[in-house]
């Protein structure tokens, strides 16, 4: 089985950040992705300004009503505070609030402590990484300087879109609430067998998704079947599995 850290650089390389590995064939789960990532980030220092980078330029390809629900079920603190920080210093550059629904569910770490693994090895290291590190590290109990942004790793939008088609879906709806429940229902059909399943799914209420399954029905990308007393949402044959 391929090392989590390789998956994960082979993983982004699919999405467009130069890491010199062979990309992955299958357009990786974006927010599943973000948690891997926030996992082997203390293994790896590179991952941070890339991944920053990449979600300041493409955080609209993030569903964020998904990865708010994904990142509520973190139970590692340590986890739950490096994808906060990443998602943190991304919205810094994008002054948006795309994002601020999961970062709003993570949580610092139970202790100030230096993020990368090889700055905890000695005092003196750690001494350093506290010194140096920025206001939003200190937040999330994670020390580290405020990554500078590396956009000459990441491809452009043009090849990003050439080589994963699904992503269109991503861009057209903005990673709104409609496409969290695309995403959900493909990664998890079942959870589609009712409406409440779904709002669960996505952590959103109910009405709010069906106001969105009635605009999915209008375009075809969803359909609605009676399952008993229960009306089940279903994924139409497209191309989001490609």
């Amino acid at each position: 089985m391929r090392d989590p850290l390789q998956k994960v650089f082979a993983d982004w390389a699919k999405l467009g950040v130069l890491y010199g590995v062979t990309p992955t064939r299958r357009t990786p789960d974006v927010e599943a992705l973000l948690l891997r990532t926030a996992e082997v980030l203390p293994t790896f220092a590179r991952l941070l300004p890339t991944t920053v980078t990449w979600l300041a330029q493409y955080e609209r390809l993030v569903c964020r009503h998904r990865l708010a629900r994904l990142a509520g079920d973190i139970t590692e603190a340590e986890v739950s505070a490096a994808l906060g920080l990443v998602l943190d210093f991304a919205r810094q550059h994008t002054q948006s609030d795309h994002l601020n629904i999961a970062i709003a569910v993570c949580r610092p770490a139970d202790e100030g402590r230096p993020l990368f693994a090889i700055d905890q090895r000695s005092a003196a290291f750690k001494r350093l990484a506290e010194a140096q590190a920025s206001t939003t590290a200190r937040r999330w109990n994670l020390w580290t300087p405020a990554p500078t942004l590396k956009p000459d790793a990441i491809r452009p939008a043009t090849w990003l879109m050439k080589r994963n088609p699904t992503l269109r879906y991503r861009a057209i709806f903005g990673g709104n609430l409609r496409v969290s429940i695309l995403v959900t229902l493909l990664a998890d059909p079942e959870a589609g067998r009712s409406e409440s399943a779904l709002a669960r799914a996505c952590g959103v209420t109910r009405k709010a998704v069906r106001e969105a399954l009635d605009h999915l029905a209008f375009c075809g990308l969803v359909s609605r079947e009676a399952d008993g007393a229960r009306t089940r949402a279903v994924l139409e044959p497209s191309n989001l599995a490609a």
